[in-house]
């Protein structure tokens, strides 16, 4: 296992735990405290621990090595874990979105002080953990670790909504409670769209970003006898990148000789952060005396 790999497994693990205490703490407080907005950001919490575990489970088969079925190993298992984290929380902020409506028509008790505290609290839980979750997803490119970060600021957002609910409702306007609870359905819908839509993108096997790319570039025309690239190519699957390329070399090398240079550059592509695969092809140069 990379180093990589045992960050974004160490990092899933301590966002699955901590999403289970708050959404046991927000759910308990929420009913006992009379506050619909604080349930419901507890039922995203419920949805954050399923995704949590999709997450935990999506990054286990993507670590696994390539097989005699895999070749190219299990990385689009992490993709697959993202689409099941979207349709977790659409599905949670439909649900969500429902009870809101309900409690709109409905006499409603004033939510107690605490709901209030709660919600604050939880607001900085989420915010940090996400703001931890998006460098992470940086530095190792998981897609699953990012969608991971993007339901967390969804829910430190919808915790401050939940918020200024319970603090409209206590000041005097009696739906504000319920009408924050709608505010946080939508945000949870539109979090599943853009894990989704993620997902969607990680299947289609985009190109690598222009960063890596010109990565790759230059280590390849830093290898001595390679006069250009004819092609390059890069797709992502899961954290890794895999890679095509076309070398131009001297036309009157040996076999051997334009071999030699083809596993330089083979291997200094590898070299390349979270490249897993390269395939190089060598062409004849162009004949400059044509």
């Amino acid at each position: 296992m990379t180093s990589h790999e045992e960050a974004n497994r160490g990092s899933s693990w301590i966002n699955l735990i901590s999403n289970l205490g708050l959404m046991g703490f927000k759910l308990i407080v929420g009913i006992v405290g009379h506050s619909e907005a604080l349930i419901a950001d507890g039922i995203h919490s419920g949805a954050d621990v399923l995704s949590s575990v999709a997450v935990v489970i999506g990054l286990w088969v993507a670590g696994r090595p390539p097989d005699e079925g895999h070749n190219y190993g299990h990385a689009k298992a992490e993709a697959i874990s993202q689409k099941v984290v979207a349709v977790l929380l659409l599905l949670a902020g439909l649900e969500v979105a429902n009870s809101a409506l309900q409690a709109l028509h409905a006499p409603h008790a004033v939510p107690d002080r605490l709901t209030l505290g709660v919600a604050l609290l939880a607001m900085v839980i989420k915010g940090v953990m996400a703001w931890s979750q998006t460098r992470l997803a940086r530095v190792t490119g998981s897609h699953a670790i990012l969608a991971s970060a993007v339901d967390n600021r969804v829910d430190a957002v919808s915790s401050l909504i939940a918020a200024a609910g319970i603090a409209a409702t206590r000041g005097g306007w009696r739906p504000g409670d319920a009408v924050s609870a709608l505010l946080v359905a939508a945000m949870i819908i539109w979090g599943g769209v853009s894990v989704f839509t993620t997902a969607a993108q990680d299947l289609m096997d985009p190109a690598a970003d222009a960063e890596t790319v010109e990565h790759i570039r230059s280590a390849i025309l830093g290898v001595p006898g390679v006069q250009a690239i004819s092609l390059l190519r890069t797709r992502v699957s899961g954290t890794m990148v895999l890679v095509d390329v076309e070398i131009d070399v001297a036309r009157d090398l040996s076999l051997v000789a334009a071999h030699d240079i083809a596993h330089r550059v083979h291997d200094v592509v590898l070299g390349v952060p979270r490249v897993s695969a390269a395939t190089v092809h060598v062409n004849p140069a162009e004949d400059e005396k044509r």
